[in-house]
């Protein structure tokens, strides 16, 4: 086992899991604020603008709420993530070394600590699964050497 490789991969998934308190925390304040416009806002005697306004941050206030969703299901997945765990294939919860780079599958968050963190059903993350070290993958007409998998 690569002890550097394994610190790695546990410093990626603490970073995951920081990057993605960090969001919910954001969204919930903006949901606040939203409830707190909306409690404070008192009905004009232009009606209609009133209305259009109202309606207008509604939408805004299911859009957050739409992101906070899925900010918790991505939050339920890296927390079920036990990164000690060895793997040897690619799998959830694998951080993936490969001559391009590192690749962490998990969910999709881009880089992070110089490694790119991706859900197993997206299309690259898809391409990966299951490999093991000497596999090579292909994606996009782009061929991935598969050196290590923890």
């Amino acid at each position: 086992m690569d002890v550097d490789l394994m610190q790695k991969k546990m410093r990626v998934h603490e970073a995951c899991v920081a990057t993605l308190m960090q969001r919910k925390e954001g969204l919930l304040a903006e949901l606040r604020n939203f409830q707190d416009a909306a409690n404070n806002e008192t009905k004009s005697s232009a009606g209609d603008k009133y209305e259009t306004g109202r309606a207008m941050m509604h939408l805004e206030k299911e859009k957050v709420a739409g992101q906070l969703d899925q900010v918790l299901k991505m939050e339920q997945v890296i927390r079920g993530i036990k990164p000690e765990k060895e793997l040897d294939k690619a799998a959830l919860g694998s951080l993936i070394k490969t001559e391009n780079g590192h690749f962490f599958l998990s969910v999709s968050l881009g880089a992070v600590d110089g490694v790119v963190c991706l859900s197993p059903v997206a299309p690259l993350g898809q391409a990966l699964l299951n490999a093991t070290p000497g596999d090579k993958v292909s994606f996009q007409g782009r061929t991935f050497d598969i050196l290590e998998v923890i």
